[in-house]
């Protein structure tokens, strides 16, 4: 990542689970940021991605005299089957803005884009994909992806993730296919932030069944509905074949029932008179009847959608959650951790968080250090892992939240 916003250069090796620690400020929101810009990029193209956030002046980096000319944004990963961790696919998309050269005025500018793919689609070795200006160029050795003789024309502020038909491929070519991937993935990437305002509500019920759980928690009571009438499904099935392990909605409710011990069960009804919409209302240790999840408290209610997200069974590939600590009581962070590590078994997690209690169970391996400098530019990471795993061992073992929150591993605010 360059020059977006307080990106201005960072490359960060994502792993199946990466939290990143630091002050307010540091740029850790903006690392996921990056993901959401791209997501919007494949929504509604590069022009629409950036007037969601107020445009390309906005969205660089705003530090110096002047904005960038330049803004990048890059990618690694595997999203072929030949491509692998040693030689992988590779997207990079270039914004550039700059004066118009015929402006009458000083202050016109004309945006335009460089975007390169390179997959790898065929054993016989990657193929590229590059706009540039008003071209496009494809070199492959498919046949299948050869584009028809002549200048390839296309608008210079499009994007092939946006929009395929920019590209002159043949649209059953596997260049294409793997761009068509790439997009899907982006577009699922999940930025997970409850509104707990939201997640209080019914919720419609969602048909057919294959409830995909909301990025903001809003379906909880449908989510949860699925979940229970699976368990129902599931439950005979394996008491028949003698299967002891538990449903999905049995270990979620023994999490629950752990770090909430004064519920004693979650259950999810139809509305009164709304036989489309569902409600969830606890069973609280002490009290009659069952309370409303309208009326639970802010953690509550945050920490069953945080539980619900870890035990989803057709998670995205990525999911990225912002604060995960934020109204959580200290003493439920270590479970979180634990089934956060679960989950990342299933799906790549992306995470911040500003409570050492949280980071005292991570491994170096999984922290991120995030740091500021004075000219407002991100140091991302701020150490090595190597770096860290000597400042643990110089410790003599003392757990990363520790450290970080007395400034050992740095990325502090003060």
């Amino acid at each position: 990542m360059e020059n977006f916003r307080t990106l201005t250069e960072v490359k960060l090796p994502l792993v199946p689970l990466t939290v990143m620690v630091g002050p307010n400020a540091a740029g850790k929101s903006n690392v996921l940021h990056v993901f959401e810009f791209l997501g919007d990029v494949v929504e509604s193209g590069i022009v629409g991605a950036l007037d969601t956030l107020g445009g390309y002046p906005e969205v660089s980096y705003r530090g110096g005299s002047r904005f960038p000319a330049e803004m990048r944004i890059g990618l690694e990963g595997i999203w072929t089957d030949h491509a692998s961790e040693s030689d992988p696919d590779r997207y990079e998309l270039s914004l550039l803005y700059r004066r118009r050269p015929d402006g009458a005025r000083a202050d016109e500018y004309v945006l335009s884009r460089r975007e390169r793919f390179v997959q790898h689609t065929t054993p016989g070795g990657p193929s590229e994909i590059l706009l540039q200006s008003d071209t496009v160029t494809v070199n492959s050795s498919d046949p299948a992806d050869q584009p028809p003789a002549g200048r390839l024309l296309v608008d210079r502020q499009a994007s092939a993730l946006h929009d395929r038909t920019a590209l002159p491929t043949p649209p059953d070519g596997p260049a294409l296919s793997a761009v068509k991937a790439l997009a899907g993935q982006l577009r699922r990437v999940r930025i997970f932030d409850v509104d707990v305002r939201a997640a209080r509500r019914p919720a419609p019920i969602a048909f057919p069944t294959g409830v995909v759980f909301a990025d903001n928690g809003s379906n909880l009571a449908d989510f949860l509905k699925e979940l229970h009438d699976t368990h129902l499904r599931e439950k005979p099935q394996k008491e028949q074949s003698g299967d002891e392990s538990p449903t999905i909605w049995e270990a979620l409710m023994r999490d629950v029932t752990r770090v909430l011990p004064h519920i004693e069960a979650v259950e999810v009804h139809p509305v009164a008179g709304r036989g489309d919409r569902v409600t969830v209302a606890l069973k609280e240790r002490g009290l009659r009847g069952m309370t409303r999840l309208a009326d639970a408290s802010f953690g509550t209610v945050r920490l069953l959608c945080l539980l619900a997200l870890f035990h989803d069974p057709r998670p995205p590939l990525m999911t990225c959650i912002e604060e995960i600590d934020h109204g959580i009581h200290p003493h439920a962070l270590e479970l979180l951790a634990l089934r956060l590590r679960e989950a990342s078994e299933r799906a790549q997690f992306l995470v911040t968080t500003h409570s050492p209690v949280f980071a005292d169970e991570l491994q170096p391996e999984e922290v991120v250090v995030c740091e500021r400098d004075e000219r407002g530019r991100s140091r991302i990471p701020a150490l090595t892992v190597e770096h860290m795993r000597e400042i643990v061992e110089a410790s003599e073992g003392e757990p990363l939240g520790s450290l970080w929150f007395s400034g050992a591993l740095g990325g502090t605010a003060w």
